[in-house]
């Protein structure tokens, strides 16, 4: 088979090992795959395409960083400029690939033009990836696609071969001054007002038992730092929360998931989860809403699910938990068995599948 050439659009800034992961084990399987300048830089791409001669894929991911500007007349340029160089990559003979991570940014930000962009990237794409059939199935509905063979289900990879996973629990415990007694619920990751975290501690505050904690570690945006005002005053008259602000470095994270017994994720609005993922991979149970691709990579043996239209379903997903406790290693063990089918071998499978499937 020929070398087929790809070009990644954009680079994440965040240190998710998404990217990395998919394109060495691309590489392994003989595709040749250049990345984009990171998100601040994707705004013209069209000359970096071209002085490589030219790609046979470009493989969009996230599209807000070419769409989406602080304000609508920067939103606007960007768009356009995006889709201009869109177009005429498709004249000239690249075929486009685009994985959807979201259907639209977190920030409901400028949402006229980020549909705009999104119902021609997918009227572009020779090509479209979701994570799960839900995600294809709202995408579907949402946009009115109408040409349904060119989407594929690929799923997201595990992270089991990725972080470092050797700490024990007790030691992990001593480190973040958690008694061994206590049944620990943790949220981990950036803190953005779609995840629902003032609501988690607001949930987490009904529940009745001193000896639990709930644990919230990870970075919020400078633009979302009211955030930290808010959550400071929430867990204040709390001594069971513990609020551990600041970016997580990937050598910590093994710290933090072997503290904990269950990891939640209140998300209020969400398609697809890499934090699930990494859960599962670090044999943790997980709280998450019967919601997109949650609801078919996790199940109810490994998972406490609960319905986003349910008022009381996070803090009864967090009951059980508790009423479970002798159960919830077996859950996490039986959560790690399922992250082991996602490897990313085959995922750069199914992905160059995609590829031949567009040349």
């Amino acid at each position: 088979m020929e070398q087929i050439k790809s070009i990644f659009l954009p680079r994440a800034l965040d240190g998710n090992p998404y990217q990395n992961q998919l394109i060495y084990n691309l590489k392994k399987l003989g595709v040749q795959v250049e990345i984009q300048k990171p998100f601040s830089s994707s705004t013209f791409f069209f000359p970096m395409i071209i002085s490589h001669w030219k790609p046979d894929i470009l493989h969009l991911h996230w599209l807000e960083p070419s769409c989406i500007a602080p304000n609508w007349f920067l939103s606007l340029l960007k768009s356009i400029s995006f889709l201009i160089q869109l177009a005429i990559l498709k004249l000239i003979g690249v075929k486009l690939v685009w994985t959807v991570h979201n259907l639209k940014n977190h920030d409901n930000s400028n949402l006229v033009l980020n549909n705009i962009c999104t119902k021609t990237v997918i009227k572009f794409a020779d090509a479209i990836i979701t994570h799960c059939e839900a995600a294809k199935e709202e995408l579907i509905k949402l946009f009115y696609v109408k040409n349904q063979d060119k989407i594929f289900v690929v799923p997201h990879g595990n992270y089991l071969e990725w972080y470092e996973n050797k700490i024990s629990r007790d030691l992990a415990r001593k480190d973040l001054d958690i008694k061994t007694s206590e049944t620990v619920f943790l949220f981990l990751g950036l803190i953005r007002p779609y995840k629902g975290v003032p609501e988690l501690i607001e949930r987490f505050k009904c529940l009745d038992n001193d000896d639990i904690r709930l644990v919230i570690a990870g970075k919020i945006n400078s633009q979302d730092a009211e955030l930290t005002d808010l959550i400071n005053q929430k867990i204040a008259e709390d001594k069971r929360i513990s609020f551990i602000p600041g970016y997580i470095e990937p050598e910590k994270i093994q710290l933090y998931m072997n503290a904990c017994d269950v990891v939640v994720f209140p998300y209020r609005d969400i398609l697809t989860s890499g934090a699930v993922m990494l859960a599962m991979s670090f044999g943790r149970a997980c709280i998450a809403p019967r919601k997109g691709c949650l609801a078919e990579v996790l199940d109810d043996q490994g998972a406490f699910l609960y319905n986003l239209a349910d008022e009381n379903g996070l803090t009864q997903a967090m009951n059980a938990a508790l009423h479970k406790q002798p159960e919830i290693f077996v859950m996490g063990q039986h959560n790690q068995q399922l992250a082991e089918k996602y490897s990313w071998k085959n995922i750069a499978e199914l992905t160059l599948d995609v590829y031949l499937s567009c040349l």
